[in-house]
């Protein structure tokens, strides 16, 4: 009963319920493309590899596409269906690739009209991008697997996954605080309370800026620095005479601070006002890496915020966090859903059966000789 994907620039996560139980399925959100001639179906095929066919061309996807990234040293066909948190637009094969990636992960509705819960960012304020065709051609994709889709905001979430609170006038707020999603191509940030969201905004910076950034000044194919940022790198010692790992370092550190700036800088301009502290929830890929927290913390403290502030927590998984809580999303708004329906067939049944009773036969008229007149006087 309902599912739930986060549709991310670096990975795709699902998420649905297996006797009780969350079931998450991961896939890099990558492909790898070669001529059509290099390598025989056959071949990739019993070699494992997911892949699509497009003219001449075979597109290794997923998490196969960074191996034979890395195997082959071909750096410049690794490529991204996504950019920036939506499909990449200078990418002619970014819809077809990312719908063979999303159907692998979710398939077909179990039944007609099962509830998804789809994660997409909010429109980034350090550039102009419009998330609208993104949001659109993922909702269009999905309906055509059968899906009543639902759009949620990547941030919002953390949120429901985490379940932050606040302490309201003696009582606990429950679903109240700031879930912030560091992600590939973007990061977004959501102020709710009692799971309502008040405030977002994202910037178009993420793990992906990291990484051109480093592989910029350090003259590296952003293949290998992304590589070794997941396989390597520890924020909390970071060996300054690795200059890879001092990059990264300096480059997170800049990521953070520009959240933070943007967040103090808008948030100023809306009329909410908070008394409590906010606790803070963070996940996404990008902030995976160990040390991310204390690193996250510390700039906090060095720069403040506009609220104040709690506990500044990660989520218990924090590459799955945001589908979890889309899925905490998806399985209410399933209930909810099942709910109307049986109470419509219980009022259609009702009124099937008030149609189908016989119309009470009309009382006879007395005769005026049994009517006391003298009554009515």
């Amino acid at each position: 009963m309902a599912k739930a994907v986060d549709i991310g620039t670096s990975f795709i996560v699902g998420a649905r319920l297996e006797d009780g139980n969350e079931v998450f399925t991961v896939e890099r959100d990558a492909f790898f493309s070669m001529p059509r001639e290099d390598l025989s179906e056959e071949l990739i095929t019993r070699a494992g590899a997911n892949f699509l066919i497009r003219g001449n061309e075979i597109f290794v996807v997923g998490e196969d596409a960074l191996k034979y990234c890395m195997i082959t040293g071909r750096h410049e066909a690794y490529r991204r269906p996504m950019k920036m948190g939506v499909l990449n637009p200078g990418e002619e094969e970014a819809i077809p690739l990312i719908e063979r990636l999303i159907e692998g992960i979710v398939g077909p509705a179990d039944f007609p009209g099962e509830v998804i819960a789809a994660t997409i960012p909010a429109a980034p304020l350090d550039t102009e991008l419009d998330v609208t065709f993104h949001k659109i051609v993922l909702e269009r994709f999905l309906k055509k697997l059968g899906y009543d889709v639902r759009i949620l905001n990547e941030a919002l979430a953390i949120i429901y996954a985490e379940c932050p609170t606040v302490d309201d006038d003696g009582a606990q707020a429950p679903f109240s605080g700031i879930g912030i999603s560091f992600g590939a191509g973007m990061t977004n940030l959501v102020v709710a309370w009692r799971a309502k969201k008040l405030f977002e905004i994202s910037v178009a910076r993420g793990g992906d800026w990291i990484d051109q950034r480093v592989s910029q000044v350090r003259n590296i194919p952003v293949g290998k620095v992304t590589h070794e940022k997941e396989k390597g790198l520890d924020l909390s010692k970071v060996d300054p005479k690795n200059p890879l790992h001092l990059g990264l370092e300096i480059f997170y550190e800049e990521l953070i601070k520009h959240v933070l700036t943007e967040f103090a800088t808008h948030f100023k301009s809306t009329q909410t006002t908070f008394s409590n502290p906010l606790d803070v929830v963070i996940a996404g890929g990008t902030a995976s890496v160990p040390g991310f927290i204390d690193k996250f913390k510390e700039i906090l403290e060095q720069q403040g915020a506009p609220v104040p502030i709690g506990n500044v927590t990660l989520g218990q998984d924090p590459l799955r966090t945001v589908a979890k809580g889309a899925l905490v999303a998806a399985v209410s708004m399933e209930k909810k859903k099942l709910a109307k329906q049986a109470e419509a067939e219980r009022e259609a049944a009702a009124q099937a059966a008030a149609a189908a009773k016989p119309a009470p036969k009309p009382a006879p008229k007395p005769d005026l000789d049994e009517i006391d007149i003298e009554a009515g006087v």
